[in-house]
């Protein structure tokens, strides 16, 4: 599973999905539209009909490279279609995601939010994907009392303090970050470490992460950073070498951060250790990196992966996608995307049949120890832990996969 964000599969991915601007669950069903507002009694609660209930969500689709992306969303209605089919639903009502393309543009993803909630009047949103794009919205659902759940990024405003109405979905790019810095801590004292970082929010805070991981340490740190919309950082890569770098980690989206290793690599002859952010322990980064430049280099992941066929939960996840969405490829975005849908379809069962927003974030809270089909363990949630995912684990690029490697480093505080 991935821990956020996943680009461009090259241009060809991109236009494949071009021009998909919603995508709806297998599911059918005409809901009662309700109020655009908070819970209410039986028969006005948004998005919640007799028959259904409608989600929605929002990510790139077209447009952009970003559209890469997609499968996720592919992913959650190929879920929740095998609920509705093999259940039934949940407690007789079918599920109805509409996914909305905001093209990774926080501007679009406004005013794809604002027709989720006040066109279509979805019970809630299911997991948001990106930093920037959720950082338009949060608010504005906060506000309007919309259930904004399993978000599809790290940043730790999200859960810190905790909003009743808001649940992440990764872990905690702090956390991420101070796991890697313990590993550099660890395999490369007194050493120089080089940084390559996105100036974001969410890449600036695992960069403080790392800083917190290697704190007490003898490592001398030098800094080189790009801009979101920059793709080649062969400038950034040749100063770090320069500096005498002798460990590189990195925070940047796969794009960025294969044009480091290409260049490291291949222009630059620089066998220098690479530790990267979990944004990138994906297929995708090896496609673009070349398996044979990425080889040995460290990450983290936060669940298994999906070529772990013999799990059975991930044998079930390519069967799922196998027969609602037979041509999308499972991949570790697809086995994301269908676990956030498992964790609010648990949360759904739990609700019971009278179904509000209220009795959903009570039923989500009460969560302890639940089984995960792809989670390295159960999850557990709280009124003052909105985390369900607070066990990482790192792993090493070997013969073109991402295998794991060390013991499970858990961080989780429900209570």
């Amino acid at each position: 599973m991935p821990t956020t964000s996943r680009l461009i599969r090259a241009l060809a991915l991109a236009a494949a999905i071009a021009g998909c601007a919603t995508v709806t669950a297998a599911c059918a069903g005409g809901g009662d539209s309700g109020n655009p507002g908070g819970s209410g009694e039986r028969g006005a609660v948004p998005g919640v009909s007799d028959t259904e209930i409608k989600l929605g969500t929002f990510m790139p689709l077209s447009q952009t490279p970003a559209s890469a992306y997609a499968p996720m969303a592919d992913a959650m209605n190929a879920y929740f279609a095998y609920i509705n089919d093999a259940e039934g639903g949940v407690h007789g009502r079918r599920i109805t995601l509409i996914v909305g393309d905001d093209h990774y543009s926080p501007p679009d993803t406004v005013e794809v939010v604002r027709r989720l909630v006040e066109r279509d009047n979805v019970f809630a949103i299911v997991s948001g994907l990106g930093d920037p794009t959720h950082l338009a919205v949060w608010k504005y659902l906060e506000e309007r009392g919309v259930p904004d759940l399993f978000i599809a990024s790290g940043l730790s405003r999200w859960t810190d303090p905790v909003v009743r109405t808001r649940f992440g979905g990764n872990p905690v790019y702090l956390q991420e970050g101070e796991m890697l810095g313990q590993y550099i801590a660890k395999e490369y004292a007194g050493k120089r470490l080089g940084v390559l970082v996105e100036n974001s929010e969410g890449a600036l805070e695992g960069l403080e992460g790392v800083r917190r991981g290697i704190e007490g340490s003898d490592i001398d740190v030098v800094v080189e950073s790009y801009e979101t919309v920059q793709w080649d950082v062969t400038a950034q890569t040749q100063r770090l070498k320069s500096a005498g770098a002798d460990v590189i980690v990195v925070y940047a989206l796969p794009p960025p951060a294969a044009s480091l290793v290409k260049t490291a690599r291949e222009v630059l002859d620089w066998s220098v250790p690479i530790v990267l952010t979990g944004v990138d322990a994906t297929e995708l980064f090896l496609d673009l990196a070349g398996p044979a430049n990425a080889e040995g280099m460290v990450s983290v992941i936060f669940g298994r992966q999906v070529y772990e066929t013999d799990n059975p939960g991930i044998r079930k996840h390519h069967d799922i996608m196998q027969k609602y969405a037979p041509s999308v490829a499972p991949s570790n975005i697809t086995l994301y995307g269908a676990t956030m849908a498992e964790f609010l379809v648990e949360g759904l069962k739990r609700a019971g049949r009278d179904l509000t927003r209220d009795s959903l974030i009570d039923a989500l809270e009460s969560m302890r120890d639940v089984p995960c089909e792809a989670c390295f363990a159960p999850i557990s949630m709280s009124p003052t832990d909105h985390r369900p995912i607070e066990i990482e684990r790192y792993v090493r690029v070997e013969d073109g996969k991402w295998v794991p490697f060390g013991d499970l480093v858990n961080f989780e505080s429900a209570r």
